[in-house]
C-alpha cells in the first residue's frame, strides 16, 4: 500500500510542477506564489515520509483529545453520512479548491477516505496551498480494523 501512496504523491509532483513552474504571480499573493509553494513540496516529499501519518497515530491524537489537528474527510457527502470519524469535516475531493478557505490553516490536519490515492491527491493540493496536511494510512477502513465506531 506504501508504494501505491508513494506513486501517487510522485505522480502527482510530475505532473503538476510543469503547470506550476510556468505560473506567474498575479500579484494579489502574499509574496508566496504558487510556483514557489508547489516547488518547496516537491522537494520536501522524500524527507517526509512520503506525508504519512499512521492511523495508530490519529488514534493517540483523538484519544489524548488534542486541539492541534482536525480530521478531514474527503469522500463523498452520502458515504460521509453513512458513517465518519467523530469530529471529521466533510469536504469531497472535488470541493478541495473551492472550499479551501473553510479548512484551517492553523493545524495539522489528518486527511482520510477510502482510498489512500485521493488522501494523496488531497494532500498535494493542501500542501500547495499551505496547509499542514498528511495522508492518514488506511483511512476509513483502518479506523475501523482497530475496533473504532464511525459515526453518523
Amino acid at each position: 500500500m506504501k508504494s501505491a501512496i508513494k506513486f501517487a504523491i510522485i505522480a502527482i509532483a510530475i505532473m503538476a510542477l510543469p503547470a506550476f513552474l510556468n505560473a506567474q504571480c498575479t500579484g494579489k499573493c502574499d509574496g508566496t506564489c504558487l510556483k514557489t509553494e508547489a516547488e518547496a513540496f516537491v522537494k520536501s516529499v522524500p524527507q517526509n515520509n512520503m506525508y504519512l501519518l499512521s492511523i495508530e497515530d490519529l488514534a493517540t491524537m483523538v484519544d489524548e483529545g488534542r486541539t492541534d489537528f482536525v480530521v478531514l474527510d474527503i469522500r463523498p457527502p452520502k458515504q460521509y453520512e453513512s458513517g465518519h470519524i467523530r469530529g471529521a469535516m466533510n469536504v469531497p475531493l472535488p470541493m478541495i479548491v473551492n472550499k479551501l478557505d473553510s479548512i484551517p490553516s492553523d493545524k495539522k490536519i489528518a486527511v482520510v477516505c477510502s482510498f489512500d490515492t485521493n488522501s494523496a491527491f488531497a494532500v498535494a493540493v493542501l500542501r500547495m496551498n499551505g496547509r499542514d496536511a498528511w495522508i492518514v494510512e488506511g483511512g476509513v477502513y483502518a479506523w475501523e480494523g482497530l475496533d473504532r465506531k464511525l459515526v453518523n
